[in-house]
């Protein structure tokens, strides 16, 4: 008899009911974060663990056996279905971003017999867990290696890639839920249209599964906007500050491939190194301005731009993870006066005080660094 009213309530549950267990879970999920007891963010299998017990426990507490929760895991989307609907719930997390790549746009490993999909998600450092419909947070797919959704937990409505107008891939329910698969086809179709209207060039590897950002196609630097130029060059100067060490024949190796990984950006070393010399004035060096390779210009102006850096992404300035800005600063001040001496040779003459070329990049770093906002450091 059991069993029988177990059964009846996993195929009772409808949109309503769905909307009910996700709102539960997530009141309850944001009560646990402002206590003593919450859990640390951490993994995608921390995430998962939380978030999937918030809904089984919401469930109980419904009075619906938590057994039409069930969690599949591994590289299936979505990663829970509701036993005996046609719901499922995406699990995303993030420490600090509240946009994240998604699934792959080829969707291979889409469960079947979906008509509707949530994202839930825990974003770590704002002790916060929500929820919403998961391709009302797709603004467009983003490629690097293969096409894949982009979430944006904030996003406006009418932002979205889905819907009926002339700018619109199709409504979600024709799209993604209109036959036995995602109709990719048409997506890739789309984003390979919009991609050309802006001048990028459309380009994929189907078979890789790897999770960069970056944009619809490759952008040449030169077409993206001022301000879009100085906050990819503020990234660029921060991961690669070899870029100022024009004695070094390596100093791009690695930069390329991260602009088209990461960024789906095409730059070449003319965005760099630019030829002449700007004056700048350092007085502790020297009472007259100075004159420096025009770099610096090109570099002080990019660390002023107030566009958001997450500094553990880099990974080439040190192998364990920066607590805060000022720590990563530490780190990177180092590295970057090593990458400055250089310019000494070409300053000397105005050494009045013979402070030497290890004080003066120390001089010419600090200069740099305190063109950076802190608070668009994040750890």
């Amino acid at each position: 008899m059991l069993s029988e009213i177990n059964k009846s309530h996993m195929s009772a549950i409808n949109l309503e009911q769905v909307n009910q267990i996700l709102s539960l879970a997530v009141k309850n999920g944001n009560a646990i974060l402002q206590t003593n007891n919450a859990p640390t963010y951490g993994d995608s299998i921390v995430c998962e663990n939380f978030l999937v017990t918030l809904l089984k426990d919401a469930c109980s507490s419904l009075g619906i056996d938590s057994n039409v929760i069930t969690h599949h895991g591994g590289h299936s989307f979505p990663d829970v279905t509701i036993n005996n609907t046609t719901f499922g719930i995406e699990i995303k997390g993030a420490k600090a971003h509240r946009s994240f790549n998604g699934n792959s746009v080829i969707a291979s490993t889409m469960r079947g017999g979906l008509k509707k999909v949530f994202l839930m998600y825990w974003i770590g450092d704002d002790k916060e867990v929500g929820y919403r419909d998961y391709f009302e947070c797709v603004a467009t797919p983003v490629v690097t290696h293969s096409p894949r959704f982009q979430l944006d937990i904030d996003l406006d409505l009418s932002k979205s890639m889905f819907g009926s107008g002339e700018d619109k891939v199709g409504l979600v329910e024709d799209v993604i839920f209109g036959g036995k698969n995602i109709n990719s086809e048409k997506i890739i179709q789309w984003m390979a249209n919009r991609a050309r209207a802006k001048g990028e060039t459309p380009w994929w590897i189907a078979t890789d599964e790897s999770l960069p950002t970056g944009s619809t196609g490759l952008s040449k630097f030169t077409n993206l906007t001022m301000d879009g130029r100085n906050a990819f060059l503020k990234v660029a100067f921060l991961a690669f500050p070899q870029i100022f060490d024009k004695s070094s024949p390596t100093k791009y190796n690695g930069l390329f491939e991260w602009a088209i990984q990461r960024k789906s950006i095409y730059t070449t070393r003319d965005d760099y190194s630019a030829g002449g010399k700007v004056e700048i004035q350092i007085p502790a060096f020297s009472k007259a301005t100075i004159l420096v390779p025009q770099v610096i210009q090109v570099a002080s102006d990019a660390l002023k731009s107030n566009s958001k850096v997450f500094v553990n992404e880099f990974g080439n300035l040190s192998t364990s993870q920066f607590t805060d800005a000022h720590t990563f600063l530490d780190a990177y001040a180092l590295v970057l006066k090593k990458h400055l001496q250089h310019i000494y040779e070409e300053v000397k003459d105005s050494d009045a005080g013979n402070i030497g070329a290890d004080e003066f990049s120390t001089m010419l770093a600090t200069y740099l660094i305190s063109k950076i906002d802190v608070g668009t450091l994040i750890a």
